[in-house]
């Protein structure tokens, strides 16, 4: 993978940090994506700094993915500074527990816009260098929420069903030049996103939602996505990885 640039939007913390080092740890140069939260950046470089080897890099873009202007200015950005992108990981994304009845218009339309557009707008930018290039990587971090069986509410659901459309759409239109196209849906991943916040008892509680003994961490999605990234006869697919929570 020593010519392979890769994206990883939103980065800096959680999946997206840990897929982050797997792509480094392989040999990848990354271009890693973030809104506002500066402290977040600065502590993921620092904790990259050890994988990154004389030929690779580490290209730490400021800005909303959620915007279809800047997600394009980055994209230009990663050609120059890197090159053409092969790899894409679509992990942006915001986090925040509303019911129905508290759920405002805005929102609706952030989480749509960061956790669904994002990847759009994204992926737009980098198929036709995956056409040219005859190979290419697209995941979409999606969430078992996207199944039905999610604990923020609609909003949060419905950008993570959205995903999966996306996914299964784009695997079948992009497979032909070489480039698959698939979605991980995680749940309870204690190390990531919201549940970085809960409470032991808050976690606890949700061991009686899985059959294994534990709920989920980082490492158990990087290896969902290195097992996709290494297989070139796997497209349109969601990997769930969220502890038989469907069988409860």
């Amino acid at each position: 993978m020593k010519q392979t640039i890769a994206v990883v939007s939103g980065g800096t913390r959680g999946i997206g940090l840990g897929i982050a080092e797997s792509l480094l740890a392989r040999g990848a140069s990354v271009a890693i994506t973030y809104k506002d939260n500066d402290a977040a950046a600065k502590s993921a470089k620092d904790r990259l700094e050890h994988l990154i080897g004389k030929e690779q890099q580490v290209l730490l873009l400021k800005g909303d993915a959620g915007d279809s202007d800047v997600v394009a200015e980055q994209h230009q950005e990663v050609n120059k500074e890197l090159g053409p992108v092969s790899v894409l990981v679509n992990c942006a994304g915001i986090m925040f527990k509303r019911s129905f009845e508290e759920i405002s218009i805005s929102d609706w339309d952030d989480t749509i816009r960061i956790n669904l557009s994002s990847a759009f707008y994204w992926s737009s930018q980098v198929i036709p260098g995956m056409k040219a290039g005859g190979y290419g990587r697209i995941m979409n971090i999606s969430s078992v929420a996207a199944r039905g069986v999610g604990v923020l509410g609609p909003h949060y659901a419905a950008s993570k069903a959205g995903l999966l459309g996306l996914t299964r759409f784009a695997a079948r239109d992009l497979g032909k030049f070489g480039i698959t196209v698939n979605a991980i849906a995680p749940a309870f991943i204690e190390d990531a996103g919201i549940f970085v916040e809960w409470s032991e008892e808050q976690k606890a509680a949700l061991k009686d939602k899985v059959l294994v003994p534990e709920i989920g961490n980082v490492a158990d999605v990087v290896r969902a996505f290195e097992y996709l990234l290494d297989s070139p006869f796997v497209t349109g697919v969601t990997l769930d990885v969220n502890g038989g929570v469907y069988m409860i």
